[in-house]
């Protein structure tokens, strides 16, 4: 049994899901956020399938622990094997994969480009999903990115390190932008965070955030079932991470979060 004053939880591989939580907090501000980043493993999408589904059931049950009323799991690498993960969570979940898929099957184009981590790319879980969900016949082009997650994670407000994340963006991208899509999901959490990069180097190229359909759905779905945070009173975001408490201090800043209350640390599961 759930009561609006329950918390909304969101897990991801690392600081990749401040951009979900930027999005929820635009969205519904009222709602209580607790954050779970998986630091010392990251990145997700260079692991192997059994540790990657070890590790999301790890961050399920620490969700079940602080009895969230709903779980966005950001991170698209855990979505693609989220049929093994839920039974460990009462609450509703809400994945990133559906959620991008559902928007880039709503466009009137003909060829979708996704970026991604390897193992989503290796998984094809965004084409399926985006192929079963359009009602026409679409081309969809997708690539793995092994190294982008991670320089993303430590290269925010670094000029350096920006400049690298924009050369693997350009080593990454440049395949399939050639081939002509005419928009591009951003199939990892990590990567809208460097949106205004991609734009830059891709100007007019529509992109699409798999954040802003999943809030739209966890908002409709909390209307549905009268489990909105009631009163006038803005909600606070309470943050844990297997990495460093400081860093992850420092980016929630900088990604424009708000409402931060505590940073913490939580043990990482041993692989």
């Amino acid at each position: 049994m759930f009561h609006p004053s329950d918390p909304i939880g969101i897990l991801d591989s690392g600081i990749g899901g401040f951009s979900v939580v930027r999005q929820v907090q635009r969205t519904l501000p009222g709602e209580e956020l607790v954050y779970f980043g998986d630091g010392a493993h990251i990145p997700y999408g260079n692991h192997p399938e059994d540790k990657i589904v070890a590790m999301a059931r790890y961050m399920f049950r620490f969700m079940e622990d602080h009895h969230v009323k709903a779980l966005l799991v950001a991170c698209n690498t855990i979505s693609c094997v989220i049929g093994q993960c839920e039974g460990e969570v009462s609450c509703p979940t809400f994945n990133a994969v559906q959620a991008g898929a559902e928007a880039a099957a709503r466009l009137s184009v003909d060829k979708i480009g996704v970026i991604s981590t390897v193992f989503t790319h290796n998984s094809r879980c965004y084409p399926e999903g985006i192929l079963a969900r359009s009602p026409k016949k679409l081309v969809v082009l997708s690539c793995g990115c092994p190294d982008l997650a991670r320089l993303v994670e430590h290269s925010l407000g670094d000029p350096a390190g920006m400049a690298e994340v924009e050369a693997d963006l350009r080593l990454e991208m440049d395949g399939i932008v050639r081939e002509g899509i005419q928009c591009c999901v951003l199939g990892c959490t990590h990567y809208p965070l460097v949106a205004d990069s991609i734009r830059r180097l891709y100007p007019g190229l529509p992109l699409i955030d798999p954040a802003e359909e999943m809030a739209r759905a966890l908002k409709e779905y909390l209307e549905g079932e009268r489990l909105l945070a009631s009163g006038d009173r803005l909600g606070g975001l309470t943050i844990y991470t297997t990495g460093d408490v400081k860093e992850y201090a420092l980016r929630a800043r900088q990604v424009g979060l708000e409402r931060i209350g505590s940073v913490s640390f939580y043990p990482p599961m041993a692989l």
